[in-house]
């Protein structure tokens, strides 16, 4: 949401920055407020209000002359490409992919390739302007992307941690088997090389990090409820319990 017009009376208010900031902190601030204002990007009647009053702030405190702010009214025109934020599932980002959206520009079916990273640009065309979709992974399921690794929460019980084996478990890559280790520890790091997003033509694959969470389930219950009734059932009666009776002594 924009701020009221009315309520932003000085040029330094308007454009954001401190009182008798110089010319360069203007221009910084100006071409912040023309990436989401500016009418090729934003149609919308408050974001022209806003892109104007900045650009009157803009004219009063540089001075500029005016083919130099006719120029600056149209940087993404002559000089810079438009980029729009493109969130995108880890799924899609692993097997690739269509993002169906719109923007302030129109709508758009985007093709993302499998492998994609955070920070990738898709340059494609919608409402008949170039744009560079930036890609920005979506948590997903407990899965993370960090760079071209995913992170997620392994869950095991203790009879598995004790006693290791495999762990199946679903990934945006597929469905893999983990092999534990006997005696893994709660909160171990597990890291299965290669298996997380897949390799691009310039990257290599990433790889896929388990976090050992250790739960105790209805079995684990069940069985350490056994034992205890076992460790019971081996332990030596007292003497005093002999016959079940106590030993009275008798007097005349």
């Amino acid at each position: 949401m924009f701020r009221d017009k009315g309520c932003m009376t000085s040029p330094y208010e308007i454009l954001g920055i401190s009182p008798g900031s110089d010319a360069s902190s203007a221009k910084r601030a100006f071409r912040a407020i023309v990436k989401t204002c500016h009418p090729d990007i934003n149609p919308s009647p408050e974001a022209r209000e806003r892109f104007t009053a900045a650009e009157n702030a803009y004219r009063i405190l540089t001075g500029a002359a005016a083919t130099a702010d006719r120029h600056l009214e149209h940087p993404l025109r002559s000089s810079r490409m438009i980029e729009i934020d493109l969130p995108v599932s880890i799924y899609i980002a692993a097997k690739g992919g269509v993002v169906k959206g719109s923007c302030p520009l129109g709508k758009a079916n985007i093709k993302v390739p499998a492998g994609a990273r955070k920070g990738d640009r898709i340059i494609t065309s919608i409402g008949g302007k170039t744009v560079a979709c930036v890609i920005n992974i979506r948590d997903e399921d407990g899965f993370r992307a960090e760079g071209g690794d995913i992170s997620s929460i392994l869950r095991i019980s203790n009879n598995q941690a004790k006693t290791g084996g495999y762990a199946e478990i679903d990934t945006p890559t597929g469905r893999y088997k983990v092999k534990l280790p006997e005696n893994t520890p709660d909160g171990a790091r597990l890291k299965v090389e290669g298996r997380g997003l897949p390799q691009t033509r310039d990257r290599k694959p990433g790889h896929l990090y388990l976090d050992v969470e250790i739960t105790e389930t209805v079995t684990d219950r069940a069985v350490a409820a056994l034992d205890k009734i076992l460790m019971m059932a081996k332990r030596p009666r007292k003497k005093d319990d002999d016959n079940g009776q106590d030993d009275i002594r008798l007097s005349a």
